[in-house]
């Protein structure tokens, strides 16, 4: 077994191995009423189907309307999925993804990754809410 240098994330490559990615993204809104506007706008183009009524009825809190903005960037959904396993040739067999939406989370990341490259906190860590049932 090889020493550790002390890096994470630093495991060799081996056939089996089971690797997970978590992605963070830290937003401000600046304007709710827009940004609900637009994601119910983005979400017909998402769903050339939808009526207006639809959109409303489907984007109606800030998860939606976050979740629909980064569908349409290409950052979630079907089309990610889609991308990802074209990768199956090389050797990637892309399984399930997931994603959560936190709001008002207490330490937001810096827009400048950099500043935060000695912080020793887990920034992917949920702020403990106190709910029964929860481990802290």
């Amino acid at each position: 077994m090889a020493e550790s240098d002390g890096v994470l994330g630093d495991d060799p490559l081996v056939d089996g191995m089971r690797l997970s990615v978590r992605l963070r993204y830290d937003f401000s809104v600046t304007d709710a009423g827009r940004l609900l506007s637009a994601a119910r706008r983005l979400y017909q183009e998402l769903d050339p189907g939808a009526s207006a009524g639809e959109a409303e009825a489907m984007v109606t809190c800030a998860a939606d309307a976050l979740f629909v903005v980064l569908e349409h960037a290409g950052l979630l959904g079907e089309a990610v999925d889609d991308r990802l396993a074209g990768y199956l040739g090389d050797g990637l067999d892309a399984g399930g993804s997931r994603a959560q939406v936190v709001p008002n989370e207490p330490w937001p990341l810096s827009a400048r990754p950099r500043g935060d490259c000695f912080r020793t906190d887990d920034v992917f860590a949920l702020p403990d809410t106190g709910l029964p049932g929860e481990v802290s």
